[in-house]
């Protein structure tokens, strides 16, 4: 969370908290392979949760010296799991068209099917950017209807990301493009009193029940969106405002609420169709 020191809080199914502490401020990813990375600003490792959570240090290498592929992707980063090997990169900020620089801007990246190209989520922008880092190539895919994409994920070579109020999927390989309605119905400001959008949170892909979770802030439920449709196909009312949930083995989930502060399980949830 935003206040926290360097490391990661861990839950269980339970909801029981347990912080690992790292000197630095971090991030991490999980590769198609499993395995887990932990980004700092000193560069990638792999972290070991059947060790006490030890973590080893990948070597940096130019993309010149090994320009893929690669197998998983921060931001400014590509990882090669194999080779335990990570290089960096710089995007051509003139070709993202960002419009307001203090208002917008990248914020994550993605890797692509082709382990090559990387997809750039960009904050409050009506496109992402897929770039490819050995050829320094641009190449804008527009997503329409509202401005703010986050939250990428790949499944089945296809690219998932939230674009403000709907769910977007992106052909991994055409790159062609399609988008849900609104998700999340427009509500009254309470402190201007007039209508206004609202956003949906992080989609997660559900393999028990093969929909999208998508967590609903301003309504209190997390809806289950179809993957061939993009149309809600049930709700789980929770309450509270969930922004990201998390399933686990069996039905029990593990929700965060916006303003990612508190943290909740909800067992066994009832889904009604819709």
């Amino acid at each position: 969370m935003a206040s926290d020191p360097g490391g990661f809080r861990l839950f269980d199914r339970k909801g029981h908290e347990t912080r690992i502490h790292l000197p630095d401020r971090s991030r991490l990813k999980q590769a198609d392979d499993g395995t887990l990375l932990l980004w700092q600003a000193d560069g990638i490792s792999a972290v070991d949760p059947t060790s006490d959570f030890s973590c080893q240090k990948f070597r940096e290498v130019s993309l010149e010296e090994h320009p893929g592929p690669w197998d998983s992707a921060f931001l400014g980063v590509l990882v090669d799991c194999p080779h335990r090997v990570f290089a960096r990169f710089d995007l051509d900020v003139e070709a993202l068209e960002i419009g307001d620089p203090g208002y917008s801007g990248p914020t994550d990246a993605t890797l692509l099917p082709d382990r090559r190209r990387v997809a750039i989520m960009i904050a409050r922008s009506p496109h992402i950017a897929i770039f490819d880092p050995a050829e320094r190539m641009t190449r804008l895919v527009v997503l329409g209807g509202s401005w703010g994409n986050n939250d990428a994920a790949l499944h089945d070579r296809t690219l998932w990301l939230t674009n403000y109020d709907r769910l977007c999927r992106i052909d991994g390989d055409t790159l062609e493009m399609r988008s849900s309605a609104p998700l999340q119905p427009r509500y009254r400001d309470p402190e201007h009193g007039f209508m206004t959008a609202a956003f949906i949170g992080v989609p997660r892909f559900s393999e028990t029940r093969g929909a999208w979770l998508i967590p609903r802030p301003y309504s209190g439920d997390i809806l289950t969106v179809s993957q061939d449709t993009l149309e809600p196909v049930g709700r789980i009312s929770c309450g509270g405002r969930p922004y990201d949930v998390v399933e686990f083995d069996g039905d029990d989930l593990l929700i965060l609420d916006h303003p990612m502060e508190t943290v909740r399980t909800l067992p066994n949830p009832l889904v009604e169709a819709l």
